[in-house]
């Protein structure tokens, strides 16, 4: 992508993120040519409309498990079911058209989720990182907590996954 194709990308995500959001994309090293998406939100979106969700009592007991025993986990999983999901396939990923090539990370205060085409190993980080992976049929999701945002964004950003 060349810088104007770029420029005009973000205008479009821009324009169908809320107005408080603020949207960058920036390349990453990979093989091919991939750009991360980050788009952050107000803290004021990551408010939930129930504490429950019957996806979490069709999961395995273990994972369960993890929900109940880290609150803050809990507290993303149900941000991406509640806020997120749906606002990604349905505005954001259509933007993008080839989504083979973008990485794309949502952030609210120490909160994010990441859509990724690959597996991503994040085991280097699990001092600093707290999350939870899966896959959702289209892509691998993980969806988590982080001290600080910045250090997940260059991890991402420098992040070589041969594909």
């Amino acid at each position: 992508m060349d810088r104007d194709e770029i420029f005009a990308l973000i205008k479009r995500v821009t324009q169908a993120c809320p107005p408080e959001c603020n949207v960058e994309i920036v390349p990453t090293k990979q093989k091919s040519e991939v750009y991360l998406v980050i788009i952050q939100l107000p803290s004021a979106d990551i408010a939930l409309e129930a504490e429950f969700s019957s996806s979490i009592n069709q999961r395995s007991a273990d994972f369960q498990k993890i929900l109940e025993r880290n609150p803050s986990l809990k507290a993303a999983y149900l941000w991406e079911e509640q806020k997120i999901h749906k606002f990604h396939y349905e505005n954001i990923l259509p933007l993008l058209n080839d989504a083979e090539h973008f990485r794309v990370v949502y952030c609210c205060g120490s909160k994010f989720v990441l859509y990724e085409r690959s597996i991503l190993s994040l085991e280097h980080y699990f001092n600093v990182i707290d999350f939870i992976g899966m896959n959702d049929g289209k892509h691998y999701k993980y969806i988590g907590n982080c001290r600080n945002n910045d250090i997940l964004i260059g991890y991402l950003m420098r992040t070589f996954e041969p594909f």
